[in-house]
């Protein structure tokens, strides 16, 4: 027997080494559903590109599949099955530190079709007009994204940021106001830190800012919606953030952590209970943003700090229903002081302490369950609130300058959203139901607004040969508080022109709560009302007409170009009451704002219109790197007293190119991926209003000139990235380094008047911003 052991000892040595000198592995585990219905579809066959052997699965009875033993790295997940049409996830990475969890909708095809091939010739699943979608993935790669969505989108064309300070977003020519935020499909306020941040007038707004407060742990696959909407969503003249949560994993505990000169990361997520059915993911996350002010950063003379917590559980309901709660909240704040030595005021701002906080909230639930066997309910609920505030005292007695001494703005929505999915016979499909949301807000002057906005909506789905359909819906919503209606008939045509291509049409209207926010409730005394002078309680619902035609065409199979063109006509846009002599020189039209509030009596009597065209070409990542680059020209206009002139976002153009490699080496216990990415951008400079500055005896008097007909340079920008991946078994960790505008190119952001200098002066956006990050996940 000893000699048996003697013998048997080193075998089994040599046996441990080698399973601990293995390749590291990852695991693909997720579900494949029918797209309308949500309801889970059993025998797809799920597939992943490029691998050699491939690798594939089936799923089970509850539409779940699960591959083992994946060699780390970026691949293509692909499901099929015989009555729908093939869905494709490009770009997903699969790592030794975290299993990969992938949810994937097929929609149902009109003719049937084999599970992956027709002919020789895949059949490609191509997205509706006016859909991006970004994931957490591409923000791990893309250089200076810093993992915020909003700023993802902003790489796409006709998108573009005002100020590289912040996330605010001009979409096809529309403020950032136009713009509206949804989360697991109900409208939230503005889930962002630091409101006011890449402003002119450094006030509170309503439309984004500094960064996201949900962190890029906690989000799934999410989209920028633009142009014609699904009957089911509104509220939204511009871009709508269409933003899910991914679901944490539910079979297995699982972290990740990540430290940078930005902001640190604590991750969690796994199962609740021991069947599988449940899940829990959490995220905390600390500013660090004060190392960069240490290391001599300029990030505009202020010290910054925020913090946020996000939370997504869930568990499945019998086999095809599901309930899950989220919530997130988060503080900011950012502190510019005085500079003590008076020698030192060179610009107004000089001689101030300006504070300024915020705080924002969201909680929720969503519900999906099954009503027989054809049509599935969704119902989502949310509360959302957020409050900002600012202080501003100047210290010099002899300042001659206007300061702001406190500003403050408040939002809350509640809101819910129920709707019915099904099919009628074997090719009608439908959704039906309704939305409602009520808004308060609440302005610096005390103003409030509490009104519901009531959305009933019905929708069909008609189907043609060889996977062509049309879509037609109708919303109905109403306001009550300015007791103001709006009918909103869209279609949409999708027609096939090959399996790899596809032209698009789509026509409707759409609209948008009015900004009560940004302007003084202005309450005219029965005499001023006898003049005619209006009241800005009554202001309604503005309506978009737009239509849209776009082509997408897959070249090859991870090459796709893609061309929209839009037209846009705004109407029902308040403007300044015309009874005021000069008033069409008083910036026009409320479109024209953003960041200032409106004090005076408005009309609904101006129009807008944006026309434009984008063009796109992406590769897909594959065989070590990807590239996209696309562009748009696009033209913004407002119509006040019969005179249409370019608007402040009349940008005229935008343009992007990204291009990224990696270099992957596998040893015998880990493998090593070295990656770069590299981003140049280009927007159209901003328009605004040139004055005239005189000084008469002490006296600052300004003259305004044409509304919006000068224009702010061209903006240029690089951005860089680079970083370093190692997958060992059981852990996955990334060096990276970010550079934000890494020439250091002064754009122009915008022109004020300093009364100190007694010019007008023009403020730069940020220069080199450099981000070092280290992220693990085990």
């Amino acid at each position: 027997m000893n000699g048996l052991r003697s013998l048997l000892l080193p075998a089994a040595l040599v046996v441990a080494i080698a399973a601990a000198a293995q390749e590291p592995m990852g695991v693909v585990r997720g579900t494949v559903r029918d797209a309308a219905t949500g309801l889970p579809l059993a025998q797809a066959t799920v597939v992943l590109r490029p691998s050699e052997p491939l690798l594939g699965a089936a799923t089970d009875s509850a539409g779940g599949f699960i591959l083992r033993q994946v060699p780390v790295g970026l691949y293509a997940v692909k499901a099929s099955v015989v009555g729908h049409e093939p869905q494709e996830l490009p770009e997903v990475w699969v790592r030794s530190g975290k299993e990969t969890v992938v949810d994937l909708a097929l929609r149902a095809a009109f003719v049937q079709l084999a599970p992956v091939e027709v002919g020789a010739v895949e059949v490609w699943h191509i997205p509706h007009l006016g859909v991006r979608t970004f994931t957490v993935e591409q923000g791990l790669r893309y250089p200076a994204m810093f993992q915020d969505p909003a700023r993802l989108v902003a790489a796409t064309p006709s998108v573009a940021a005002p100020n590289d300070q912040a996330n605010h977003l001009m979409v096809r020519g529309n403020s950032p106001l136009a713009n509206s935020w949804l989360l697991e499909g109900a409208e939230i306020v503005s889930p962002n830190h630091l409101g006011n941040a890449g402003t002119v007038s450094d006030l509170p707004t309503l439309s984004g800012g500094g960064v996201s407060i949900l962190s890029a742990q906690m989000l799934g696959p999410s989209r920028l919606r633009t142009g014609i909407l699904p009957a089911h969503l509104g509220n939204a003249v511009g871009g709508l953030m269409d933003l899910e949560l991914r679901r944490g994993n539910a079979q297995a505990r699982e972290w990740t952590v990540q430290a940078g000169l930005l902001g640190i990361d604590l991750s969690t997520e796994g199962p609740i209970g021991r069947n599988g059915k449940a899940f829990h993911l959490v995220n905390y996350r600390y500013s660090t943003v004060g190392l960069l002010s240490a290391m001599g950063v300029d990030l505009g003379d202020e010290a910054i700090r925020f913090q946020d917590l996000s939370f997504h559980v869930g568990t499945r309901l019998g086999e095809q229903g599901e309930l899950r709660l989220f919530g997130m909240g988060g503080t900011s704040a950012n502190v510019f002081a005085a500079k003590p030595d008076t020698a030192l005021w060179e610009t107004d701002k000089d001689s101030r302490d300006i504070d300024y906080t915020s705080s924002m909230g969201a909680v929720g639930a969503t519900l999906r369950l099954p009503l027989g066997r054809r049509s599935v309910l969704h119902a989502t609920a949310a509360w959302s609130g957020a409050y900002q505030e600012r202080t501003e005292t100047e210290t010099d007695t002899a300042a001659r300058a206007f300061a702001q001494p406190f500003a403050s703005l408040y939002e809350r929505k509640l809101s819910a959203v129920v709707r019915v999915e099904g099919a009628l016979g074997k090719r009608l499909r439908y959704a039906a139901g309704a939305g409602a949301m009520e808004r308060t807000a609440v302005n610096v002057l005390k103003d409030t607004t509490s009104g519901w906005l009531l959305r009933p909506f019905a929708q069909v789905m008609v189907p043609f040969s060889h996977g062509s359909h049309l879509t037609a819906g109708v919303a109905w919503s109403r306001f009550t508080y300015s007791d103001s209606d709006l009918p909103e008939p869209r279609i949409d045509l999708f027609v096939r022109t090959g399996p790899r291509g596809a032209l698009m049409v789509g026509a409707g209207v759409r609209g948008q709560l009015p900004q009560h926010a940004v302007m003084n409730l202005y309450a005219p005394s029965p005499a001023s009302l006898a003049l005619g002078v209006p009241d800005n309680r009554s202001i309604g619902l503005q309506r978009s007409e737009d239509l849209v035609v776009g082509y997408e065409h897959r070249v090859q199979a991870n090459l796709v170009v893609r061309a929209e063109a839009f037209a846009q006509r705004l109407t029902g846009v308040p403007r300044p009451w015309s009874g005021f002599r000069g008033a069409s020189g008083l910036d026009g039209a409320l479109l024209n704002f953003w960041d200032q509030p409106q004090y005076l009596p408005m009309e609904e009597t101006a129009e807008g219109r944006n026309i434009g065209a984008e063009l796109s070409l992406s590769r897909d990542f594959s065989r070590g790197y990807y590239w996209l680059v696309n562009g748009s020209a696009f033209r913004s206009t407002f119509i006040v007293d019969g005179l249409e002139r370019e608007g402040r976002w009349s940008a005229n153009w935008t343009a992007n190119a990204i291009a990224g490699k990696e270099w992957r080496k596998a040893k015998e216990t880990h493998v090593r991926t070295w990656g770069a990415g590299l981003r140049a951008l280009g927007v159209g400079g901003l328009r605004y209003t040139p004055m005239e500055a005189q000084n008469r005896r002490g006296i600052w008097t300004f003259v305004l000139g044409e509304p919006y007909s000068a224009k702010l340079n061209d903006v240029y920008r690089i951005d860089l990235r680079v970083y370093l991946k190692r997958d060992r078994p059981g852990r996955t960790s990334q060096w990276a380094i970010d550079l934000q505008n890494a020439a250091n190119t002064r754009n122009e952001a915008y022109r004020v008047f300093d009364y100190r200098q007694g010019e007008f002066i023009t403020r730069t956006q940020l220069g080199l911003i450099p981000n070092l990050s280290y992220r693990i996940e085990f």
